[in-house]
């Protein structure tokens, strides 16, 4: 298993169609970006900003897919944002099923490093399809995944989390106790989001024990 750390600047993002989505959270103090689920070409984030994003301009860019404001705190909104990099090639989709994840993202003023989780092989290929869509990102570190062995570590926090929670509400018994939409319920997000989480995590660990 390997890691390799990566930075991506804002002309990258550019290339990637979804400068303006990065440009529209800035604008509205961005603080954190936590990833629910990586899609490939896109994903599914959750934003915390200081002030309310402009949801007229968030629903008129061309990358997003979907979007929720799941609360409002005394200082911070946040939002879950599901998009698509337009500039991306479909086959990035395939390759990136066989990651752990992309872990830790971290956006800036000048762009955002992102670690990902997996397969040498798989990482080259994940890296080649970027550059083909003219992405350049920059390579800071590949090396050895410093994480442990244990099935659970296979998994992205956020998977992590929804197993467990799922399986605490009886989501795996036989009749199932709970539905997605109740696990959903839990985290403040939609049934299909939660589905998602739940699938890369058992998939993971199938093939973790397969």
């Amino acid at each position: 298993m390997k890691e390799a750390r990566v930075t991506i600047s804002d002309p990258e993002f550019d290339a990637m169609g979804v400068a303006g989505l990065v440009s529209l959270c800035r604008e509205a103090g961005l603080r954190n970006v936590e990833e629910l689920v990586c899609r490939g070409t896109g994903a599914v984030v959750q934003v915390e900003v200081e002030t309310p994003l402009d949801e007229a301009r968030l629903s008129s860019l061309d990358c997003v897919d979907r979007w929720e404001r799941v609360a409002e705190l005394p200082d911070a909104r946040l939002y879950v944002v599901a998009f698509t990099a337009p500039e991306l090639p479909e086959r990035l989709a395939d390759t990136a099923d066989d990651l752990v994840g992309t872990c830790d993202p971290a956006v800036t003023d000048r762009g955002a490093t992102v670690s990902f989780v997996g397969p040498q092989e798989t990482i080259a290929s994940i890296v080649e399809a970027y550059e083909t869509a003219g992405v350049s990102p920059d390579l800071r570190k590949l090396g050895a995944y410093d994480g442990d062995d244990r099935p659970l570590d296979e998994l992205t926090d956020r998977q992590r989390e929804a197993i467990r929670t799922a399986y605490e509400m009886g989501y795996y018994e036989v009749p199932r106790e709970a539905t997605t939409e109740d696990v959903a319920a839990e985290f403040g997000v939609d049934s299909s989001t939660v589905a998602e989480h739940l699938q890369r995590a058992e998939r993971n660990l199938l093939g973790h024990h397969l």
